[in-house]
């Protein structure tokens, strides 16, 4: 069983969702923590206001410096969700209360200032007091926009928020690359044996070419050949799902004796070096083999079919004289939604070209997209 269409696209659905509570989580913590910071601004002017009148009404009543006074703004401060520090100017001196001592308020000698470097959280406050006997009196408070243990809280659930997605969009993945080789493993388990149906009758017991088990071949060590049509199409739908091109490479050699087992396998084992997949080269008849190509189009996959047929010739030239014996027919999906079948019998028909005079020794098919569009509507 290939990899579905419908597959694919819940792939797509989910890596969206997935994508939108990034964003959603982002935004939304962005947005909760600006919010708070507003409330907090809003928060520190009423407490500032509170504690003004706080201070004139402790003045009036107990003196201006009074420790009543001190004490009255001290306890303000303890309880206070916002304020940092107050300092109280007068003409007699200055008085400082901290919520906690040495964070907000540094000493030049015996004036106090608000600590710099304390960044945007922090803001200060000011507004002048009318104390009866006192002149240039004024009250200064530094208050936090930032809610420390809000902003963890705000960042711990975005974290988690996108953890989430990241786990999901892994475990769908996981889910696609399974399903996208399921059907090869299947045939590997001897599930279905398509080359078996094209002889017409039952593998013979024992008999190794009709009756594939194992992933690769003993001749060849590559894919069987039974095993290629599945495996096309299960490629096919993948790049299809991702609007990538593909290429279904054959080739022979033609030639009257036959190819040798160890010879053959010098052979295959030459291709899977070079296109590197194993798992995408199959065996093809007794003197060929087949090469599944994702994610390149029919011009690479041509230049890179003559170089393959240099490099046997200069590395296996005992055995294979002529790089000119050995004959490549190539078709490629070119933006189209066909089926495996189709492209095989386009990649044989080139195969088939390479014979006809002048000699070509690599040929491409190439589709008409007319043509192709009357084919599948003959088809429906």
């Amino acid at each position: 069983m290939a990899v579905s269409g419908k597959t694919s696209k819940i792939s797509s659905i989910v890596a969206t969702l997935c994508i939108m509570i990034y964003v959603v989580a982002v935004v939304f913590g962005v947005v909760r923590v600006i919010v708070d910071i507003g409330d907090r601004r809003n928060l520190a002017y009423r407490e500032f206001e509170a504690l003004v009148d706080r201070s004139s009404a402790f003045a009036e009543h107990f003196g201006f410096f009074s420790p009543a006074h001190q004490e009255g703004i001290r306890e303000f401060v303890a309880s206070s969700h916002t304020l940092l520090g107050v300092i109280v100017s007068g003409s007699g001196g200055d008085f400082a209360v901290e919520r906690s001592p040495g964070n907000s308020i540094v000493w030049a000698g015996n004036t106090p200032r608000f600590r710099t470097g304390l960044g945007l959280p922090a803001q200060p406050l000011f507004l002048p007091l009318t104390v009866e006997g006192h002149t240039n009196v004024s009250i200064q408070a530094l208050y936090s926009t930032i809610n420390n243990p809000f902003l963890v809280r705000v960042l711990r659930d975005t974290l988690l928020a996108v953890l989430v997605a990241l786990a999901i969009a892994f475990i769908m993945l996981i889910v696609e690359l399974t399903q996208r080789d399921r059907s090869y493993y299947q045939a590997a388990s001897g599930e279905t044996t398509a080359h078996a149906k094209t002889k017409g009758a039952p593998p013979a017991i024992g008999d190794e070419e009709d009756d594939p088990h194992g992933l690769f071949t003993s001749r060849g060590n590559i894919g069987w050949e039974s095993y290629t049509h599945d495996r096309l199409s299960s490629e096919l739908h993948r790049c299809a799902s991702f609007e990538q091109d593909l290429v279904y490479m054959v080739m022979e050699f033609k030639c009257d004796e036959k190819i040798e087992d160890p010879v053959y396998l010098l052979f295959a084992d030459e291709a899977v070096i070079y296109f590197t997949m194993r798992d995408l080269i199959f065996e093809m008849g007794e003197k060929g083999l087949s090469v599944i190509i994702p994610s390149v189009d029919l011009e690479q996959a041509m230049a890179r079919a003559e170089d393959f047929r240099v490099r046997v010739a200069n590395r296996l030239p005992e055995h294979f004289e002529s790089r000119e014996k050995l004959y490549i027919g190539l078709s490629s999906r070119s933006g189209r939604l066909i089926e495996a079948g189709r492209l095989m019998m386009e990649a044989s028909t080139a195969l088939e070209k390479t014979q006809e005079e002048p000699v070509s020794h690599i040929v491409a098919f190439k589709s008409d997209p007319e043509k192709y569009r009357k084919f599948i509507k003959r088809r429906s």
